[in-house]
This record gives structure tokens, C-alpha cells and sequence, in this order.
């Protein structure tokens, strides 16, 4: 989290003990972002309400280096309205359609509202299965110009932002660049309870449920984590704990991820 948005909290009081923020420049910071190019979206979002229009990319971090279970891509999407993003790992592009299956049911669930309209580049991707199951469903693909990746700007934005995150997190815990995976969930997961400009400062994951956000939990990436070994697995002298490293946060189920170094 940027030394900024910690400031925004503490002005708001979300955090208990933190009263003032100001921290030196970090090295982390500077290998992930020095050099950033940005640009703006020549296209301008006026979605009223969630679920009105989701964008959406499909990216390629480091082809030399696969992830954790062969994980090579990363599919993400984000609410236009309000900018929580959605990030999904593939080892294919292929697997695209079903990753979209489950997140549309996911927020059509959540919302009990349809997704109107979803905005991507012209990848084969979002073509064949993809834009038939967009069009059984009613939903208008918006497909931007090719070459044109700035016309897309948010979901490109996005990409170039949690990449750098990645690229801080990995350096900051010492662990090597297949935890690339680990480490851009972990990044989405704190992003969306991040306050955000176009939100007025409000956090993402807070317009999009209505409630206050819990920062509570949070844990920094790559720190030392003791799980607990249940005792039908450990004999009445066997150690109670077990050393790992802690690489994120729950998906599907609440709780922590931790990533044992000996197994």
C-alpha cells in the first residue's frame, strides 16, 4: 500500500495507532516502479452503477518464468464503477471462457444484477466460445481498436500498477520470481481495500459491498507465519507449529496462504 493511502486511512482513523505516516524512500518501491510510463484512457467512464460495464485483459508477466502449479497468465477484470478488480491465474489462454463463467456467476450472485457490457482488446481470446457465450447472454462485447491498448487505459493501467506491486512484493521478501502468481493476488487483495482517487478516496472492495472495510488482517507478504498442526497430525511430542512464509489471502475460503519452505 502507497505511503499516500496509508495516510488517507490514518486521517480517517481506520487504523487504531496509526496517527501519522511518513516513510523514506524504499529501495522495494524503486526496483518495482522506477521508470513508470502512464497514460490516460481517451475513452471516459460513465458507469452508474455496477456491473454496467466490466473491462477486461488477459496478460503474459515473464514468459521464461512459470508460476506456482504452472500458472503462465493472468486474466483480469474491473467494475467501471467501482474499480474492484477481479485477477484469475491460467497456465492457457484457452481456460479464459471458463475463469469468465465462474466470475460472471460469481457477481451476477453477489449483485443479483446482469452484466451489461464488457470491454476488452481484439485478443482470439475474447473471440470464438468467448463472444458466442456473450452473445447468448446478452452482453455487449465493446472491442477496442487494435493497436490501441490506450483506449482500454483502465484494465492497461491496472495491469502496469499490479506489476509493479509484484515486482516490489517479490524483492521485499527475498522470494524468487515463481511466486509471481502469490504475489499478484496478495496485490489485488490489499488494492481493492486501498483508497482510491477516482473514488474520492473511498476503497474499491467499500463501493462495491456498501460496507466499511476491515484493514485488521492484513499481513505484509513474504513475513514469517507459524501454522498451527492439528493434533490428529502430530504425535504428543512432535512441535505444535510449523515455520512458513505468509504469500496471501484466502479465495474461495477465509484464512491465510502460507507457503512452506521444507515441504
Amino acid at each position: 500500500m502507497s505511503e499516500k493511502s496509508m495516510a488517507k486511512l490514518a486521517q480517517k482513523k481506520f487504523i487504531v495507532g496509526l496517527d501519522h505516516v511518513h516513510l523514506k524512500k524504499c529501495a522495494d518501491c524503486l526496483a518495482g516502479k522506477q521508470n513508470r510510463v502512464a497514460f490516460k484512457s481517451s475513452i471516459p467512464s460513465k458507469a452508474k452503477n455496477v456491473l454496467d460495464l466490466v473491462h477486461s485483459d488477459l496478460y503474459e508477466p515473464n514468459v521464461n518464468v512459470k508460476s506456482l502449479g504452472g500458472v503462465r497468465y493472468f486474466l483480469a477484470f474491473i467494475d467501471d464503477h467501482s474499480r474492484k478488480t477481479w485477477v484469475y491465474t491460467l497456465k492457457t489462454k484457452d481456460q479464459a471462457i471458463d475463469v469468465f463463467k465462474q466470475f460472471l456467476a460469481l457477481l451476477e450472485r453477489e449483485t443479483g444484477k446482469k452484466l451489461k457490457c464488457i470491454r476488452t482488446d481484439n485478443g482470439r481470446e475474447y473471440r470464438g466460445p468467448f463472444a458466442t457465450f456473450c452473445k447468448e447472454h446478452g452482453i455487449w462485447q465493446q472491442f477496442i481498436p487494435p493497436k490501441m491498448p490506450q483506449l482500454n487505459g483502465l484494465v492497461e493501467m491496472m495491469n502496469m500498477t499490479l506489476l509493479e506491486r509484484v515486482r516490489c512484493l517479490l524483492s521485499h521478501s527475498k522470494l524468487p520470481q515463481s511466486f509471481w502468481g502469490e504475489a499478484l493476488l496478495a496485490s489485488v487483495y490489499v488494492r481493492n481495500r486501498s483508497p482510491s482517487v477516482p473514488l474520492k478516496y473511498d476503497a474499491p472492495e467499500k463501493v462495491w459491498t456498501g460496507k466499511e472495510v476491515s484493514y485488521k488482517h492484513l499481513r505484509v507478504f513474504g513475513c514469517k507465519a507459524f501454522a498451527h498442526i492439528p493434533k490428529d497430525e502430530r504425535s504428543k511430542l512432535d512441535s505444535k507449529t510449523r515455520p512458513c512464509v505468509f504469500i496471501g489471502y484466502g479465495q474461495d475460503e477465509f484464512g491465510y496462504r502460507f507457503y512452506d519452505p521444507i515441504q
